[in-house]
């Protein structure tokens, strides 16, 4: 067997290599090698973007009416295939974050089994980094399993390098709910209003700067409550909260609900590291009695390591480890 040749072919064309995504007819191909490659560590989100590439691949041509008409939609419009003898055998999903075309985000790097160690996902990401600079994209980054030494390897040799690394944690509806934990003497817990952002804002860039959600890495001004996001947000069928922990006028811990219409709901806890210890309890049990008997699956993405013990105790069930890389395009030119 051969590598995929890097000089890229158009698609639809015949010729075996890498080659950019035809969304009308490539994604039913994608969707069975991400099955093959990470069918076992499939969270419901991706199971869910498996289920939708199978339905807009039936929609054949449809797909791309979609994708000039509505920019959001998924990646794998921008990504790039590995394909031989007509069989698609490597994948990389590529698309610009959702607070803005600076910051392009790479996922899906997929190889087929009995194609792998022929240098394919290189050759995939190296097309799918030129195109973000192309593009205009300032910097890449992508998330990978914590424990699969070979891609970190690779991405390394890459120019890529670490910026935190966080555990994906899930708890299954329960018919109880916790006790709430008491407040730390000279703590109050307010239910952020927008003239609060500016506090929020300071305690997130310093506690969470890599961003707190993987879809708008690097960047917490969009979360910034305002009236477009709130429309947005009706739209959606999507509610959110933030509580603000204040020792005085100082900003000392955070928590954020998403609730999403037929779920999962999500759930972010930030506090200052002094404060954690006391402050993780009392902002858990008031976020998840805010929430109340949903039906729903609850997410929370948290730094690796910190708070475990007390995740646990809620029923909450580590799903996945990533560490989330980055790199410099500017400085890569």
């Amino acid at each position: 067997m051969e590598r995929c040749v890097t000089a890229l072919v158009q698609p639809g064309a015949a010729l075996d290599g890498v080659r950019p995504v035809n969304i009308s007819r490539d994604l039913p191909g994608i969707a069975r090698l991400i099955e093959v490659c990470f069918g076992d560590r499939l969270d419901r989100a991706g199971q869910s973007a498996i289920a939708e590439m199978r339905a807009l691949g039936r929609s054949g041509a449809l797909v791309r009416v979609l994708a000039l008409l509505f920019r959001n939609l998924p990646g794998w419009q921008h990504g790039f295939v590995c394909e031989r003898a007509g069989r698609i055998v490597g994948n990389v999903g590529a698309q610009a974050a959702d607070n803005g075309p600076d910051t392009w985000l790479m996922a899906n790097v997929a190889v087929h089994p009995d194609y792998r160690r022929l240098n394919i996902a290189s050759d995939l990401m190296r097309a799918a980094l030129e195109h973000a600079q192309r593009s205009g994209a300032v910097r890449a980054m992508l998330q990978v399993d914590e424990d699969n030494t070979a891609a970190l390897a690779m991405y390394a040799r890459l120019g890529f390098h670490k910026l935190t690394v966080r555990t994906l944690w899930e708890r299954r509806p329960t018919p109880e709910l916790p006790r709430r934990a008491l407040l730390p003497d000279g703590i109050e817990l307010r239910h952020a209003q927008p003239s609060h952002w500016p506090q929020e804002k300071m305690l997130l860039q310093s506690l969470r700067a890599e961003g707190i959600t993987w879809t708008a890495p690097m960047q917490v001004d969009t979360l910034r409550p305002t009236l477009g996001r709130s429309l947005q947000n009706l739209l959606d069928g999507r509610g959110e909260e933030r509580w603000l922990a204040l020792s005085g006028s100082e900003p000392v811990g955070w928590f954020y609900i998403a609730r999403a219409l037929g779920g999962p709901d999500q759930l972010r806890i930030v506090a200052q590291p002094q404060w954690a210890a006391q402050l993780y309890p009392a902002l858990l049990t008031a976020a998840l009695a805010r929430l109340g008997r949903r039906a729903w699956v609850l997410g929370l993405e948290h730094p690796a390591g910190d708070g475990d013990d007390l995740w646990i105790g809620h029923h909450f069930r580590a799903v996945r480890t990533l560490r989330w890389l980055g790199l410099n395009l500017s400085a890569a030119r």
